[in-house]
């Protein structure tokens, strides 16, 4: 008769970074299929993101809090959200909610040395602690996380190749998709708990698709201080 012992305990499995990889990467309906994002993966470690108290699940598909209710997406959605981004090289791209800079910091990664991305955080505690979790890879210097509002984008460096959103908005902003390039691309989710992907199509020409099933938090404006 087998019992629990014979299969080695119930404490014997764990999720490593490699595991997340096989979780997100293979299988018959892989998540990531974008080689871009595949080497990314490879190499930032969500581990560097998370705070101490959580690092038990950095490789877990779940949610992790970062600080004061803001939380890092899990892994799937996270990774579900740059597919539909299409990352090309060397491309520019724009990140609206840096949380831990988990998300930015793959995307820099992916466009490679030649591109760019930006990223905006309104928190400036927050925005803090993703810079220095970012500084753990010193060779992304095409990353910037800028601290700022960022509900009306960031125009001054536009037109961008793909913008990402990580908070829920009531309705598409024109003042952020119009700083989207020809081609370009737009990941928003939105308060009918569903995730719009937005393309530019021309000048004045827009396509959208909707994905159901998503809920995010809505987006707030300003920005909140570091408290001394």
């Amino acid at each position: 008769m087998n019992d629990i012992d014979s299969f080695g305990g119930a404490g014997v499995f764990s999720w490593t970074h490699k595991y997340l990889n096989q979780v997100l990467t293979t299988g018959q309906y892989p998540v990531v299929k974008n080689p871009l994002l595949k080497k990314a993966l490879m190499k930032i470690q969500r581990e560097d993101f998370v705070p101490a108290v959580s690092k038990d699940k950095a490789f877990q598909d779940v949610d992790v809090l970062i600080e004061d209710g803001t939380i890092l997406n899990k892994p799937t959605l996270i990774c579900e959200m740059l597919e539909l981004l299409d990352i090309k090289e060397s491309g520019k791209y724009l990140d609206i909610g840096t949380g831990s800079g988990w998300l930015a910091a793959l995307l820099a990664d992916a466009v490679g040395p030649k591109g760019v991305v930006y990223t905006m955080e309104r928190v400036e505690s927050i925005a803090r602690k993703a810079v220095e979790n970012v500084r753990k890879y010193p060779e992304l210097i095409n990353l910037f996380v800028i601290f700022r509002d960022g509900s009306n984008g960031l125009p001054e460096y536009s037109p961008y190749d793909g913008i990402h959103l990580s908070v829920a908005m009531a309705q598409i902003p024109v003042v952020i998709k119009s700083q989207l390039a020809i081609g370009g691309r737009m990941v928003i989710p939105t308060l009918q708990n569903d995730i719009r992907l937005i393309v530019r199509i021309s000048q004045n020409e827009y396509r959208e698709s909707v994905h159901q099933g998503y809920y995010f938090d809505p987006i707030k404006e300003g920005i909140e201080m570091a408290k001394k």
